[in-house]
């Protein structure tokens, strides 16, 4: 079978008409990256690759438009095309595209999330570990990143957390005021050796 015309659906994707009266509808990049010319002979393995090119083209843009929303982790993308399609390979070549076409960047979106925690939560160093690590992020991606905290920002936070609390806790005093606000800070995510450096600097 030949390729008889082509016939735009919508952006960028094409109904392509055999000459056995069949239609396939393609993405312009399979039809552009297999050089389907007009006439040009479409047989059986030809024809099963542009189905498996078209099915994984399609998982990338579905992904595109995911991670347009923000950032996301290669794991975060897979689960969410694990959703929409049941071939893992196909899904782990949709993958491979965009970590190649630089849409997926596990360095990147650790960076992203922990200038984001630092500058606008007051998410502790402890908990922000916790939370790449559920998304799938390498713990050396993680810990790459998260030695570059600065220090000193966190232990800023923990003292204002205190201060904070001192001042809204003032019928507690000594060692029940001092483990309340212990327990608070773990519960904010503060690294425990921290936590317990910074608050043993102060008179309760």
């Amino acid at each position: 079978m030949k390729i008889d015309r082509y016939e735009l659906v919508k952006n960028n994707i094409y109904n392509v008409y055999l000459s056995n009266g069949e239609v396939l509808t393609l993405d312009e990049n399979v039809i552009t990256d297999n050089e389907l010319l007009l006439k040009k002979e479409i047989d059986t393995t030809l024809y099963n690759k542009l189905k498996s090119d078209n099915d994984i083209i399609s998982l990338c843009n579905m992904a595109i438009k995911y991670i347009s929303i923000r950032l996301r982790s290669i794991k975060e993308v897979r689960d969410y095309l694990s959703k929409k399609c049941d071939n893992s390979y196909y899904i782990d070549m949709a993958i491979d595209k965009l970590i190649g076409y630089k849409y997926l960047d596990d360095d990147r979106f650790t960076k992203a999330f922990i200038n984001d925690k630092i500058n606008f939560t007051m998410m502790g160093d402890y908990k922000i570990r916790k939370e790449l690590e559920r998304y799938g992020v390498d713990n050396d991606i993680i810990n790459n990143n998260i030695i570059n905290i600065d220090r000193s920002v966190i232990i800023d936070r923990i003292k204002k957390i205190i201060d904070k609390d001192i001042r809204c806790n003032k019928k507690y005093s000594g060692i029940i005021l001092k483990n309340k606000i212990f327990n608070h800070l773990i519960t904010q995510g503060y690294s425990k050796e921290i936590v317990i450096d910074i608050i043993n600097t102060y008179d309760f």
